[in-house]
């Protein structure tokens, strides 16, 4: 089998997964047993990035001459530059809306590298000193040392694998959090207006009963649910001034390299 390829992404902001928790549920929240989980993260890279395109094409080159016997699949990773399919490059389009309809913001104007792996995944700061990898939070922004192999697959599910050799923290970015937000879970259930018998707003001075019969109105006294938190400093010299712009909108490519594969194939 050809050896493995090594590379070095560009700045991108680690939007998805876990550094220090092994996935231990599948996407069908079945779980998954001890000695298969794995470290899944992923990596939101600028598509304006100068460094994006000569990656992916590094990546393709290295894959079409490891199935070099396989013509069929050669041509899968040529489908792969124009649309995308066909080939298991493990790095997704951030402009395209997942299976329920909808765009992640985090994602949007980026192609999203996934990585995994079994192994503890090493971390460093920007002067190359090890750090605890427990201090990166999902949101910053990273480089990643990788390694990239085919996984031998001939049929459909025939693609390469994404292996992470070492994350180094370039900045600092707002954080990721994980779970539903207060705005998701309350979107489609705004607050009533007029309180029911016997409520009063909230942190209001207990009155008197109020006489039988008579129900108690008034509207709730608190601030709007899901007000806009204050934004984080950029960090100057990182992409997009160090923070997300989740209402930037990037229109996706036509084709990574436009029709017609990989330049040289």
């Amino acid at each position: 089998m050809t050896e493995r390829l090594n590379f070095h992404t560009p700045v991108g902001r680690f939007v998805s997964g876990s550094l220090t928790q092994r996935r231990d549920k599948d996407q069908n929240n079945r779980p998954i047993e001890p000695d298969k989980q794995r470290f899944e993260f992923g990596v939101a890279i600028r598509k304006d990035d100068p460094g994006l395109m000569p990656m992916l094409q590094q990546i393709g080159q290295y894959a079409k001459a490891a199935y070099s016997h396989q013509p069929a699949i050669q041509a899968r990773i040529d489908q792969w530059f124009t649309t995308m399919t066909g080939f298991s490059m493990k790095i997704s389009d951030g402009d395209r809306p997942a299976a329920n309809g909808k765009t992640n913001p985090n994602m949007v104007g980026c192609f999203v590298v996934w990585y995994s792996t079994a192994m503890d995944i090493l971390a460093a700061n920007s002067a190359n000193q090890q750090i605890d990898i427990a201090s990166i939070k999902r949101g910053w922004y990273v480089d990643v040392s990788s390694n990239v192999s085919i996984n031998g697959l001939i049929d459909h599910n025939a693609g390469v694998y994404m292996n992470p050799n070492c994350v180094r923290l370039i900045g600092e970015g707002d954080e990721i959090l994980g779970g539903m937000t207060v705005d998701a879970a309350l979107a489609n259930a705004p607050a009533p207006a007029q309180l029911p018998p016997g409520a009063r707003p909230v942190g209001s001075t207990p009155q008197a009963p109020a006489s039988s019969g008579a129900p108690g109105t008034g509207l709730l006294g608190v601030p709007p649910v899901g007000a806009a938190p204050a934004q984080a400093p950029a960090v100057p010299g990182l992409p997009d001034g160090g923070t997300a712009s989740p209402t930037e909108q990037h229109p996706p490519h036509p084709g990574i390299l436009g029709a017609g594969g990989l330049p040289g194939a």
